[in-house]
């Protein structure tokens, strides 16, 4: 890995995703990409009784449809990075905390997304994930 400029680094083997998941809410199902993700609820709140279960419980599914869409075990996963907008990351805490993968709180509003890319980049590049 090596720093290009002040802000861009250059990895020597770039990391490559090899699977994705998604579950989007009725909005987003109703988009032109709705085809393009996994699971489309009709209800945001999936019949939970507050946003922040079901967020708690997006996450869960979300997390375990990738890793069975990858062939791998939870337990050959090193570290999961993600995020939300509550406050201390507690849909993401409470989302993840059975499935045993170690996981970094990420919280950046809008950009918690490319935020967990760029950490997670860093670890595989630095040879410390999987």
């Amino acid at each position: 890995m090596k720093k290009v400029g002040n802000q861009t680094i250059k990895f020597d083997n770039p990391p490559t995703i090899l699977e994705t998941a998604s579950i989007v809410g009725p909005k987003e199902a109703e988009g032109p990409l709705a085809k393009c993700f996994d699971k489309c609820l009709d209800d945001e709140f999936w019949g939970e009784k507050s946003w922040e279960k079901a967020e708690s419980k997006i996450m869960k599914e979300t997390v375990n449809f990738v890793v069975n869409k990858s062939g791998l075990s939870s337990t050959e996963i090193d570290y999961c990075f993600a995020g939300d907008l509550l406050n201390q990351c507690i849909s993401s805490s409470f989302g993840l905390r059975d499935i045993n993968i170690p996981f970094f709180g990420i919280f950046g509003a809008c950009s918690t997304f490319t935020e967990s890319l760029c950490l997670g980049s860093v670890f595989v590049e630095g040879g410390r994930s999987y």
